[in-house]
């Protein structure tokens, strides 16, 4: 018996594969595999129940076979994190740096999804937000290279902030590199689960893992992808969600405890809407950064970052380019100069020119990105700037 066909659920089941899917896509583009694999998973969830409810035979074959190339990407990533977990990409921390034996420190079993992960993203690759980065090492770089000068202490959690796609995640991956840090990326649904009490356990496990490593003198920086998952209120919530986030809580206090007041652990977080963190997390976070979409002048460095990758004809006009993408994160940008590339190398793929020897892909031109600004919308709209920009002038804290 076919299962009963309810359009609101599946459209439900379709915006959710396409969330997981973005997310997905976006973090295996930023080189962060751990949350990659975690969103890919997800997507193959949404997308296996939603083929039990299509009733369209088109449509399942297409979600089959964004399921096979998801799986695909998942055997290779799996691969590669359990590959860089031990082939020390992420460089030990050896005796001699603390003046005495040093033995590293093993995770529990309950936390076998916790991996190190060396990303390959640094400053140079974050184009503008120069304001921002100014902040982010005078609070993490400074410290960790000359800590008997901040008697104060320094902070310990930063909570970064602002619409999808305007380089968060890319800033922490980039400190880590900074700082030679050992980087967790995790999210929320690493964290909780059904079970009674599993949640709040983890939570701890998790902080007196990091604090252990870092005790060994290596800087540690835990990075919490959508935090409001994982700590935002709900209406409709049962106890060990309330008890997760009151483990949390103490958790983030500990960070700036005297006791641990030389340990080089940070805890950096982001969040696309940060009105549904509890007030009480939001005083925890030291530095609460407005990350914005690009201005008139990074949107222009942006175009010129991401064309500097492929041949362009010298006719570019960077400035109404600029113009026109108003209200695009950077990630809209690229995704512009990326639709017009491949339209120039699917050019060049159907002349049959491509098995010539000596022959390339023409120049990117103008009319190029032009028609690539028609297919790419903006992600972000101006009502939500207002909203983040309103929340930045009462509580954030660059």
């Amino acid at each position: 018996m076919s299962n009963y066909y309810d359009p609101d659920e599946a459209k439900r089941l379709e915006k959710e594969a396409l969330n997981y899917s973005r997310l997905a896509v976006e973090a295996d583009k930023k080189n962060l595999k751990p949350l990659a694999i975690n969103y890919y998973s997800r997507a193959i969830d949404a997308l296996s129940r939603l083929i039990e409810r299509e009733e369209s035979q088109s449509l399942k074959q297409f979600y089959m076979k964004k399921i096979r190339e998801y799986r695909y990407r998942l055997t290779y990533l799996r691969g590669e994190v359990v590959g860089k977990a031990g082939d020390g990409s992420i460089a030990s921390f050896t005796a001699s740096d603390t003046g005495g034996s040093v033995r590293d420190v093993e995770a529990p079993d309950s936390l076998h999804w916790l991996k190190p992960f060396k990303s390959s993203i640094t400053w140079d690759d974050i184009v503008g937000l120069d304001d921002i980065k100014k902040v982010i090492v005078r609070s993490i770089a400074y410290p960790i290279r000359r800590p008997d000068l901040f008697p104060l202490g320094w902070p310990r959690a930063i909570l970064l902030f602002g619409p999808p796609g305007c380089g968060k995640t890319s800033i922490a991956a980039a400190i880590s590199n900074e700082i030679e840090a050992e980087f967790y990326p995790i999210d929320a649904s690493m964290i909780l689960s059904k079970w009674l009490g599993e949640s709040e356990k983890r939570v701890a496990e998790l902080f007196n893992f990091l604090r252990s490593k870092a005790m060994r003198g290596t800087p540690v920086i835990l990075y919490i992808d959508e935090v409001d998952a994982l700590i935002g209120a709900r209406r409709e919530e049962v106890g060990g969600e309330a008890r997760t986030r009151s483990q949390f809580l103490k958790e983030m206090d500990g960070l700036n405890n005297k006791d641990n007041y030389k340990i080089p652990l940070f805890v950096i977080a982001s969040t696309n809407v940060p009105w549904q963190i509890p007030e009480a997390f939001v005083r925890r976070f030291n530095k609460r950064i407005y990350v914005p979409p690009p201005d008139y002048e990074s949107r222009v460095k942006l175009f010129r970052f991401y064309l500097s990758k492929v041949r362009y004809d010298e006719g570019i006009d960077f400035d109404t380019l600029a113009e026109r993408t108003e209200g695009y994160s950077a990630s809209d940008i690229r995704d512009v100069v990326q639709t017009a590339y491949l339209e120039v190398i699917s050019e060049f793929f159907e002349s049959g020119k491509v098995h010539e020897e000596g022959a390339v892909p023409r120049p990117l031109t103008m009319d190029d990105l032009l028609e690539a600004l028609k297919r790419v919308q903006p992600s972000i709209s101006m009502q939500s700037i207002v909203s983040f920009q309103n929340w930045n002038a009462k509580y954030g804290s660059g």
